[in-house]
């Protein structure tokens, strides 16, 4: 299985984002033994991208076509993850959607398939192998 996570990107520091998004995919692979594709690690190369928005997101939802599941960390809100999503949930593929307790991911939760509410990463793994 191949996971696509889809993250807030925008306005983010890349070296901390870097650093979140490692700890992330990690969680995720150590979980449920998923590959994990993010656009930033895999496509960009942990690099700020050149291209236009509108390329870039021709090639990220061609990389939601490549995967089985997309996974969203919605603890802040993200534009481009509502429009992977979309997406995905057009494509049929699973949408799993998890956030930190206390923050809301209202119209993302409303499209998943499986939601997840966390408040450690130990909690988040533990979620996350139930449902694997």
């Amino acid at each position: 299985m191949k996971a696509y996570i889809t993250y807030k990107f925008k306005d983010e520091d890349p070296q901390a984002l870097r650093v979140k998004l490692e700890e992330f995919s990690k969680i995720v692979e150590d979980a449920t033994g998923w590959k994990t594709f993010v656009f930033f690690r895999d496509v960009q190369k942990w690099q700020k991208d050149t291209r236009t928005v509108k390329e870039i997101f021709t090639e990220a939802l061609s990389e939601v076509k490549k995967c089985d599941i997309i996974l969203a960390e919605a603890s802040e809100k993200s534009n481009g993850a509502y429009l992977e999503i979309g997406y995905a949930k057009a494509l049929g593929k699973k949408i799993i959607v998890v956030h930190k307790k206390g923050t809301e991911a209202n119209l993302l939760e409303a499209m998943a398939d499986v939601s997840i509410e966390y408040e450690t990463d130990e909690e988040l793994k533990m979620k996350l192998k139930e449902i694997k």
